[in-house]
């Protein structure tokens, strides 16, 4: 990324930022990590050289809280990261806009306040310094097992913290019940969001856990200790989103870079650097990653604040 930008990362949570913003700039609210969100804004700037780009990170919870909190003066132009599940719930947040690069999305959105981004699934993934591959699991139901205490232990990202870990319990719930769920809740550790669980689990602070199949793939392929599981019984999926903050200060570079993510160009990006599946039909599955045809998929059912309520029951022993 060319350092004559203003693109940075910084912390959402306890950081007060100016409510103005200067005309030919745009402010993201971003729930990806650098690995993500970088090559794109990068490629976004070169083809945009009048924008000044600058990107706010926090996990997907708190961005959302602080797009309401902001509503009256909005700070921030795009909300990016999260579920598209999410983004309908709080669909009153957001510019409603009609993309001209939305013909060839697979999946859109018929009121057109959210895009998506990319899918993913979320499959299990292993220390492999810690595990053994003879005790590598299959199952979800092998989470159960004692054994990953000795080993490290297993994470889970806290719902309340991350819509990854919503993700991923409410699809678990809805694919295999909550009596089932239940049982695993009550066996991990629950971690502030869901970068904290990715890396306890690459630096071997546990055992066991769900990744991001782009990142544990990129993982995988950086030669880290790690190892990624698709279990026998299916795999949670999903598809994460973008939208235009409603009353966004600079609309038309916003407008701008909802364009550029959801083009051909964007998506190749996003598939051959990020190794995120495309939402795109003319752009190809990375390489590595499984046909989700051959799995069976998960999606989220339950909505954000009943999967957070019922987590935090779980935890708390009620």
């Amino acid at each position: 990324m060319s350092a004559s930008k203003k693109t940075i990362a910084g912390l959402v949570i306890g950081v007060a930022l100016p409510a103005m913003a200067v005309a030919g700039d745009l402010t993201i609210y971003s729930a990806h990590g650098d690995d993500v969100y970088a090559p794109l804004v990068a490629a976004f700037e070169e083809r945009n050289p009048d924008i000044n780009v600058e990107v706010i990170v926090g996990e997907t919870g708190p961005l959302y809280q602080r797009v309401r909190a902001e509503a009256a003066n909005p700070a921030g132009d795009i909300q990016w990261g999260g579920s598209i599940r999410s983004y309908d719930q709080f669909s009153d947040l957001y510019e409603t806009y009609g993309s001209s690069e939305a013909d060839g999305l697979r999946i859109t959105d018929p009121n057109k306040a959210w895009f998506p981004f990319t899918m993913f699934a979320q499959p299990l993934m292993v220390n492999t310094d810690n595990v053994q591959a003879a005790d590598y699991p299959t199952s979800i139901k092998d989470v159960l097992d004692p054994k990953w205490a000795d080993m490290g232990g297993v994470v889970l990202a806290d719902p309340n913290h991350s819509g990854t870990g919503h993700t991923i319990v409410s699809g678990l719930a809805s694919g295999l019940g909550w009596d089932l769920m239940t049982d695993v809740v009550k066996s991990v550790r629950a971690t502030q969001g869901s970068s904290p669980m990715f890396e306890a689990i690459r630096d071997g602070e546990a055992a066991l856990g769900w990744v991001n199949e782009d990142l544990g793939g990129k993982w995988m392929a950086e030669g880290l200790p790690v190892q990624m599981i698709y279990a026998s019984e299916g795999v949670t999926i999903q598809v994460d989103g973008l939208a235009i903050i409603k009353g966004a200060p600079n609309m038309e570079e916003a407008q701008k870079f909802v364009d550029f993510i959801i083009s051909q160009e964007g998506q190749t990006i996003a598939s051959e650097v990020v190794n995120r599946r495309s939402v795109r039909s003319d752009v190809a599955t990375p390489d590595g990653l499984p046909d989700l045809g051959d799995l069976a998929l998960f999606t989220e059912d339950e909505p954000r604040d009943i999967i957070k309520a019922k987590f935090t029951a779980i935890l708390e022993g009620n």
